[in-house]
């Protein structure tokens, strides 16, 4: 990512200046570095002055540090007892090793060589984490803790809220609403880290002692609204209040002031109403307070800490042993705090107690940072670091700051723009707020004397298509304008992709302009885990995911049907879910005859059986689910003549997708992920679909086609190094983690080294990073500034709306309210935080330094009350506001409030603009219609653009470079729809390529055709074809069948009858996009194993089947092995078993399962339910692989197989699967007979102790990790009588049982390994397991056994001892 915050200082050579580019090439001539007068100031400074620097946005900050450090080192400190501090490890990294370079350069220049002692450069996260790591334990905090991440935070809450499901239902029933239980745990969250990061300082040092203080003073203000609402009677709804009443002609004075008082009386109760409605805020807070402790609770018993949680160990350190601080004080003289308008309140007292304990216990300190580019308030930022910072040291409130006000990185345009954004942040507020201290002063920024022009952007579009439309052209515009020409990059210019950032307030419709943007062509990067979570083939594995680990998620299983991947109707969900609750509704109806509930029916109708069930819902459970439906043996049965023809083989499809992932379900969390993509075929369909989007990319494809499926398997990685320390690993708390990435944020998410054409991410994850040309989208009236969460209105005052002014342009005044602390229950209130001081004060009269407790007491009258929060009276016609300037009053909170976010939003947006070094676009659009025509918003309700739009708008409006309109629209009307007609964006481009980004952004969009209207509204993923496209697919699927038969006339085929077919209709096969030449593409790529010609025999391919080996050997080093893995490298396969199996593992291609191999797995899935029906499962294993399905006795199993061969004798069932009715006969008849004799068979008598049991053993003596699943284990030996015999494993078999040997050898050694495993899985001795297998397909019940040999283990291991993979140092 192109991240430098731009260049350092003044470059000068050979006399000449020029502009610095982080990412350029050197000079030539070694650079000699000259400091700005301003750099020159803060590295000239006294070095043992504490120094604060105001640094503005690329205005060589990094270099200035550098300098800094180097001086001091000139100076005789030694650089080890220099510490840099920084948030990222990026920027840590990056401070570090310019020092180094700085400092070689200098011993290069003097002709030395000395070993160089390098300062100590961290993140304060690290960097505390280090004093916790060697001091904790005088806290009680154990030093091996692990840290915790968000995600990880937010599952572990979800635990805790599990445990108190009692005390939430009953507050619920108590009046007062949670919300739902997602929302729960983020207010767990968020109150949890606002008490770490704004509670702790020097009269507070523990979080428990912080929770205390809450409690407090909530307890006091729910008793304070008490006593004001004591003789009051309190509404329940919000009342309405009316017009405020004026007298009418022939009305009395007496009727009239009766209306008033009646009036005035409603707008006492709204007081009382809203006045109440805090108390119950704060109630809230009271429950959520013993979550939160509860929450931290759990952590310490799991020994895991969020970074906040290091902090304030690490603050108890410092302040209870003083020995601690004195010893890093002489270990680091001098320390540089880097972007310090992000600390925390708790922070900044850890870094005040730790260097600068008194006046002369210190070290000096160097804290710098940009007062305007503090985003994180939401986050525990504190909103006056600064100035706070300046308190502590013991400065004079008059000290001014050092400052850096030249950025050497904005164009002209740009820069300008942004200083105008920013312009109410340096203006004195008309009204004062009741905040004690304000943040230190920051001065606007300047351009270097020889910056370029650049261009900024202003447009406002009519529908959201439009909107899409000019971001596409104006990253193709920029792109084109800043990537070298083939001549400048053979000189050495260097391309640093990407060029263009798109930067989002919100994520929502991120995914909508990505799209766009790669089907133009262009290679895209979106930032953060949420990105990915939204990307429909990521929906798609976790929605299987879901409906693997818990039956009961209907809606996961209803979303993946209802895609075009199944493409079921919504005829046919209805359906189904119409056979599941009949199915249900049957089960519930069985359970209630059983439980003596309700008296037998000979034969009850439907009616009679819904009638009773639903009498006695209540006292049965439901049993059977959607999912259930398709993992019955008999769905092909049930679905026939109930779902059309198309639904009923997609349901089949669809429910051997769930069990095909279902059966790995307790193997390694990747293997289930890496089978829920296949399953799907996800990674053919995205390697394809990359092909014909991009079919001359080369190798590039590959890579980006499995981007988001790589993503998803490094989220299994980081969940399974989080969770190990919190227990096992499994799917279903995998799933539970990923939900809560969901909620966690992801806005400090780094940008990957990725050379796209095009990065999109939020404005949070932009924060020091930059590009050519960047773009800042959405920027409409309650997106940006935001009005989620905290509901921030801002509307202009009308009195005051700004405009040029002797030539001079001012900002426009708001009026701006918000929802406050008081109305939030994951709020800290404000009068007990430790930064108290900087925030608007309430009530807004306390007085300084007072008890915030006693400070409640003259809040006694519900409309006192309101009144600071609200002002609801001040909005109302009565006596009480006759004569009165709302000008003159204080800001209530919700004005205090607003006024603050408005500020947070303001210094975003500037953010945003900043990340521009020559190119910004600020683009809205109205309504959220996908047409380019604009005559389809006509009607609908349009948005407003941002106030920071139109600021920026009308700011630069006078600049006599702005291109308002194209100058190259085409006069050429044919009637066909096109935009020319349409109206022109609202906007412009001005600066130095306004008219090139005018003509190819607008111009070139109003002369291209409007795409036709669709009312297609499907499901993204995968995407229904256009007409064209099927065409094209159509016509390439009849060249391959031309070419595969020799077939010279593709006419017939494709319908034309006679008719000569269009060559231009059917290209050549070997050309263009037809599937053909991509088939041939994929099988030619390089990342897929070439098969040996066909003309080597003999040698070459022993050598090759070698080679193959060597590569598989090597990848089963790397990982888990499963007892086919074993059995291959034991030389117990086959020959032919053999070559398939490693070459199948170093060359994965999926393929599709023979008809016979289906039919096994349906008997293999009916055979489990068969065993495990009736059987009483308490105390063991149960049904590992079928966990969830719908019960049935065997009875029910054995009576369908007679439906079954009923419907075969009938017809059968017409199916897409199957190649003709007869081959669809004759497999439903083999698989009677293969379940008639499991029935007869004396497996059907005995005790089942597991079916389908999953096995994941350590292996000491195999020296690895081993898979395996067992189909049947029988409690018993194979001789019932023998009671020394434990259990018995048995393998039902549907293929011909070995005759030779050699092939019995084969497969006894499976059985072999199986008994190892198990033995080691229960822990008995492995001579009391038996094993047998059992083969189905042989007519007599005396031949279908084959019984495995007693081996001892010493005899198995012995035969393994080939199949241990052995590590090497190759691999």
């Amino acid at each position: 990512m192109n991240g430098s915050n731009g260049m350092n200082g003044s470059m000068s050579t050979n006399g000449a200046t020029a502009k610095g580019d982080a990412m350029g090439t050197a000079p030539a001539a070694t650079p000699k570095f000259t400091d700005s007068p301003e750099q020159a100031a803060v590295i000239q400074a006294p070095s043992y002055e504490d120094v604060v620097v105001v640094a503005g946005a690329g205005s060589g900050k990094t270099y200035t540090m550098t300098r800094l450090i180097i001086t001091l080192i000139d100076q005789g400190i030694s650089p080890e007892k220099i510490l840099g501090l920084t948030f990222t490890r990026k920027a840590a990294s990056e401070l570090l090793s310019r020092v180094s370079a700085a400092v070689t350069r200098n011993q290069a220049g003097r002709g030395t060589r000395v070993a160089f002692l390098k300062p100590e450069v961290s993140t304060y996260d690290a960097f505390f984490q280090t004093i916790v790591r060697q001091y904790g334990l005088l806290v009680g905090f154990d030093q091996n803790t692990q840290p915790l991440s968000e995600a990880g935070a937010l599952q572990l809450i979800h635990t805790v809220l599990d445990k108190h499901m009692d005390q939430l239902m009953a507050f619920d029933q108590g009046g007062d609403e949670l919300g739902k239980f997602s929302t729960i745990a983020g207010n767990v969250f968020t109150l949890s880290n606002a008490i770490a990061g704004a509670m702790i300082g020097s009269d507070c040092t523990s979080f428990d002692e912080a929770v205390e203080r809450v409690r407090a003073w909530d307890k006091a203000f729910v008793a304070q609204v008490a006593k004001a609402l004591e003789d009051e009677d309190v509404p329940d709804d919000e009342p309405k209040v009316g017009k405020a009443p004026k007298q009418k002609k022939k009305e009395s004075d007496t009727a009239f002031e009766a209306r008033k008082r009646e009036y005035r009386a409603q707008c006492h109760q709204l007081c009382v109403h809203n006045t109440a409605k805090l108390a119950g805020t704060a109630r809230k807070r009271d429950l959520l307070l013993d979550l939160v402790a509860d929450y931290h609770a759990e952590k310490r018993a799991l020994n895991m800490a969020e970074f906040s949680d290091f902090t304030i160990a690490a603050f108890q350190l410092v302040t209870r042993f003083p020995s601690i601080g004195a010893t890093y004080r002489k270990r680091y003289t001098h320390v540089l705090l880097d972007e310090y308008q992000d600390t925390s309140t708790t922070q900044a007292a850890l870094l005040t107690a730790l260097f600068h304990a008194d006046s002369t216990h210190r070290s000096a300190v160097n804290a710098v940072g940009d007062p305007f580019q503090s985003i994180y308030a939401w986050r525990g930022a504190s909103p006056g670091a600064f100035r706070m910072l300046q308190h502590d040291f013991g400065h004079d409130a008059t000290d001014k700051p050092y400052t850096l006000t030249v950025t050497r990185r904005n164009s002209r345009m740009v820069l300008e723009a942004a200083n105008n954004l920013t312009k109410p942040l340096r203006l004195p507020a008309r009204r004062r707020g009741s905040s004690l201290m304000r943040e230190v002063d920051v001065p606007p920024l300047a351009n270097i004397d020889n910056a370029p022009e650049g261009t900024l952007g202003v447009l406002g579009y009519a529908t959201f298509g439009q909107e899409i439309d000019a971001i596409v052209r104006f990253a193709k515009q920029a792109i084109a304008l800043h990537t070298p020409t083939e001549n400048e990059l053979a000189d050495g210019a260097k391309d640093n992709r990407p060029h263009v950032a798109l930067l989002f307030r919100s994520k929502t419709q991120m995914p909508a302009y990505e799209d766009a943007l790669e089907q133009a062509g262009l290679t895209t990067l979106v930032v953060g885990q949420a990105a990915l979570l939204e990307r429909p083939e990521i929906k798609d594995i976790l929605a299987l995911l879901h409906v693997v680990c818990d039956h009961t998620d209907s809606a996961a299983l209803m979303r993946l049907l209802a895609t075009p991947r199944f493409g079921l109707s919504a005829d046919d969900l209805q359906a189904l879910a119409g056979i599941a609750e009949r199915l249900n509704t049957a089960q519930r109806y069985r359970a209630l005859v059983s439980a003596g509930i309700v008296e037998a029916d000979a034969n009850p109708s439907d009616a009679d059986i819904r009638a009773t069930v639903r009498v006695y819902r209540d006292q049965v459970p439901n049993a059977v689910f959607l999912i259930d439906v398709l993992l019955r043996g008999d769905l092909r049965h049930l679905v026939d003549g109930v779902l059309s023809r198309t639904g009923a083989a997609s349901v089949i499809h669809a429910g051997r997708v769930i069990q095909q992932v279902q059966r790995t379900a307790g193997h390694p969390l990747p293997e289930v992920v890496r089978t829920a993509i296949t399953a799907l075929g996800l990674d053919i369909d995205l390697l394809l679909a990359e092909r014909m989007r991009h079919p001359d990319a080369g190798n590039r494809v590959t890579s980006h086609a499995a981007s988001s499926l790589d993503a998803m398997l490094s989220l299994v990685d980081t969940y399974l190094q989080e969770i190990a320390a919190q227990g096992t690993p499994s799917l279903r708390a995998f799933i539970s983690w990923v939900d809560s990435l969901r909620d966690a944020s992801d806005d400090n998410a780094t940008a990957p080294d990725t050379p796209v054409d095009v990065v999109l991410m939020t404005v949070h994850q932009s924060k020091g990073l930059e590009w050519d040309a960047v773009a800042v989208v959405g920027m409409r009236d309650g997106t940006f500034p935001s009005s989620q969460g905290d509901r921030l209105s801002v509307k202009t005052d009308e009195d005051h709306p700004g405009g040029r002014r002797d030539g001079v342009w001012e900002p426009p005044e708001y009026f701006e309210k918000a929802h406050t602390w008081l109305e939030d229950p994951s709020a800290v209130p404000v009068p007990v935080r430790a930064d108290a001081d900087i925030l608007p004060r309430f009530p807004h009269d306390a007085p300084i330094g007072g008890n915030p407790v006693e400070s409640l007491d003259g809040l006694d009258d519900a409309e006192v009350i309101d009144d600071e929060v609200f002002g609801t009276l001040r909005t109302m016609a009565v006596d009480d506001m006759e004569g009165m300037d709302p000008a003159s009053l204080y800001l209530t909170q919700q004005e205090e409030y607003g006024r603050r976010l408005h500020a947070d939003e303001r210094r975003l947006a500037y953010v945003a603009l900043t990340r521009a070094r020559y190119e910004a676009l600020l683009v809205y659009s109205g309504c959220n219609e996908t047409s380019r025509d604009s005559r389809l918003a006509e009607g609908k309700k349009s948005a407003a653009p941002s106030n920071f739009w139109l600021e920026t708008r009308d700011s630069m409006n006078g600049i006599v470079t702005a291109v308002r309109e194209p100058d190259n629209l085409s006069d050429d009307v044919d009637g066909s729809p096109h935009t020319l007609g349409l109206d022109l964006p609202d906007g412009y481009f001005v600066g130095e390529h306004a008219r090139d980004f005018e003509n190819a952004v607008v111009g070139d969009a109003w002369n291209t055709l409007l795409e036709p209207v669709s009312d297609d509204h499907t499901l993204p993923w995968p995407c229904d074809l256009s007409a064209d496209v099927a065409d094209k697919l159509r016509a390439a699927a009849e060249q391959v069948r031309a070419v595969e038969s020799d077939e010279p006339n593709i006419a017939e085929s494709t319908g034309t009858q006679g008719d000569v077919a269009d060559e231009s209709a059917t290209p050549s096969p070997e050309t263009g996009n037809s599937l053909l030449r991509l088939a041939k593409l994929l099988v030619a790529d390089e990342h897929l194993m070439p098969e040996p010609d066909a003309a080597d025999a003999g040698e070459s391919q022993d050598a090759f089947d070698e080679a193959v080996r060597a590569k598989g050997e090597r990848i089963l080093a790397a990982g888990r092995q499963n007892v086919t893995s074993l059995q291959a490298r034991a030389g117990s396969m086959g020959e032919r078993d053999s070559r398939a199996y490693w070459r199948g593992l170093v060359r994965p291609i999926p393929h599709v399962a023979s008809p016979a191999a289906q039919l096994g797995t349906r008997f293999h899935a009916w055979a489990e339910r068969f065993i495990m029906a009736d059987a009483d499962v308490d105390g063991i294993g149960g049904t590992e692989g079928a966990a969830g399905m719908a019960a049935q006795s065997r009875a029910e199993l054995i009576a369908l197989i007679g439906d079954t061969q009923v419907d075969a004798d009938n017809g059968g069932v017409q199916s897409q699967d199957a190649p003709s009715q007869d081959a669809q006969l004759r497999d439903e008849r083999k698989l009677a007979a293969w379940q008639r004799c499991l029935v007869a068979s004396p497996w059907a008598k005995r005790r089942p102790a597991w079916a389908e049991r999953q096995l994941v053993v350590d292996m000491p003596q195999l020296g690895t990790i081993v898979n395996g699943k067992l189909d049947a284990v029988f409690f018993g030996g194979l001789d019932e009588t023998d009671e020394t015999k434990r259990y018995t494993v048995v393998d039902w078999k549907t293929g011909v049982k070995p005759r030779k040997p050699d092939e019995i050898k084969e497969k006894l050694a499976q059985l072999d390994l199986y008994r190892l495993l198990l033995a080691a899985m229960e822990g008995v001795p492995l001579d009391a397991i038996d094993a047998c297998l059992y083969y189905v397909s042989e007519p007599h019940e005396a031949d279908r056994e084959l019984d495995a040999l007693d081996k001892t283990e010493e005899e198995i291991l012995a035969e393994l001892s080939y199949g241990i993979p052995q590590q090497s140092d190759n691999d």
